[in-house]
Formats: C-alpha cells, structure tokens, sequence
C-alpha cells in the first residue's frame, strides 16, 4: 500500500504594503474560501488527511469512547435568579448542545425551555451561541447564534411567553445588551477584521437603528454589557 501524496498548494505573489514594509504572501489566494479552485483545493486536503490517519481509525474511535467515559452527559448549571425566575442550562445523553431552561418563582416550579440547541442545530453541521440576555420584565430573550464556524453571529429575539420569533434580525453582532424598558436594545457589530467597533441602538419593530459610538481607532475594540447594579 502506497502513502497518500499530499497536494501541494499552487504560489500566487501577493505583494502589500504593511506599516512601510513590503510583505509577499504567496498563499494569499487561500483566504477566498467561496473561490472553487480554493474549496477543491481544500476538498484534496481532507482526502489526504483522511487517507493519513485512516490507520487509526479504531484507536481514534476507543480514545473518544474512553473520554466520553469520563463525562457526566446529564448534568445541570446552578440557576441563577434573575427577576421572578430561576434560569440554567442542562446537557441530556447522546445530545451535542445545552438545553437552556427557567422556571418561575422557585426551583421547583415547572420547567420552561427558553432555548433548544439540539433542535436549532439541525440542518446545520455547526452552532454556536453568543449572546443569551433576558429582558427586565422576562419577556424578551436576545440571542445570537453561528452556524457557519467563522465567529459570525445573527441576533434575534424570542418572544418567551409565546415562543414565537420577532422579526427583528441583526447580522454580526458580538455583544448585547437590553435597556431598562424592555424594548430597546443595545449592540455592537463587527468590522472586515471582526473587530467590535460601532455600538447601535435598537428599538423593537424599528426598520432603522442608531448609531451610537464607533470606535475609529483599530487598536481598541467595544463591548457592551447591563452593570449588576439596580
């Protein structure tokens, strides 16, 4: 049996200018992921790695086994309160994602599933979730979630009392927070280079948002967050 031959990535000179140096990268080209000559490209490496490591396969498959082992696949966070409920998250057996829960008034109250990962990730072969923030009143939840593995989050919000989404949708988003009245929003979206830069301001059913401060210095970078004071 012959060793797999690895494909060897073409060179395209690539001259830019950074801080007065002149910097040449040949594999610039690699950075277009929508390019079919970079995907197939890509596609010939996961066959090479895929022919490398098929040896092995079993000891891959008894190491996960063995891991897998050593977690406690049902398990439940502490709930915290916040306002009239108690909110957590729980993982079930045989699931990828956190089940994100609440219940109303005690811990003993029944449960009420705020956000089933498992059921959002179907269809989709990766997600993630950013932002998780309930309003004051808890009747709003503000989420984001990626489903494409590049840190690309899309804000929406969920209605709790009838499960029903809002229209309102906001793209590249990383961080968010609501206002006191439950019905305003506060995010910040990213730039070219994801870099959190420009905070806006939401109103719920608006078709436009204001901007509020954009961080033109690249060096820095902006956050937003509810202080724990009341």
């Amino acid at each position: 049996m012959t060793d797999p031959t690895p494909p060897i990535a073409k060179k395209i000179p690539k001259v830019e200018t950074l801080h007065g140096d002149l910097r040449q990268d040949e594999y610039f080209w690699l950075r277009a992921k929508d390019d079919p000559e970079v995907r197939a490209y890509l596609e010939a490496e996961n066959v090479y790695t895929s022919g490398v490591m098929q040896p092995t396969e079993a000891f891959q498959s008894a190491l996960y086994d063995e891991m897998l082992a050593r977690i406690k696949e049902d398990d439940t966070t502490v709930p915290y309160r916040r306002g009239r409920h108690f909110y957590y998250s729980r993982t079930e057996t045989g699931k990828q994602y956190p089940i994100f829960c609440r219940k109303a008034g005690s811990v003993e109250a029944p449960e009420e599933v705020t956000l089933e990962l498992n059921a959002m990730a179907e269809g989709h072969p990766f997600l993630s979730l950013g932002a998780y923030t309930v309003s004051d009143d808890g009747n709003l939840l503000a989420y984001s979630t990626d489903v494409t593995g590049f840190r690309e989050y899309t804000l929406q919000i969920k209605d709790l009392n009838t499960g029903a989404l809002l229209p309102d949708r906001v793209e590249k988003v990383a961080a968010v927070a609501w206002a006191a009245d439950g019905h305003t929003l506060f995010y910040v979206t990213e730039d070219h280079a994801k870099r959190p830069y420009r905070l806006w301001r939401h109103r719920l059913g608006a078709l436009t948002d204001d901007l509020v401060y954009e961080e033109t210095d690249a060096l820095f970078r902006l956050e937003v967050s509810r202080t724990r004071s009341r």
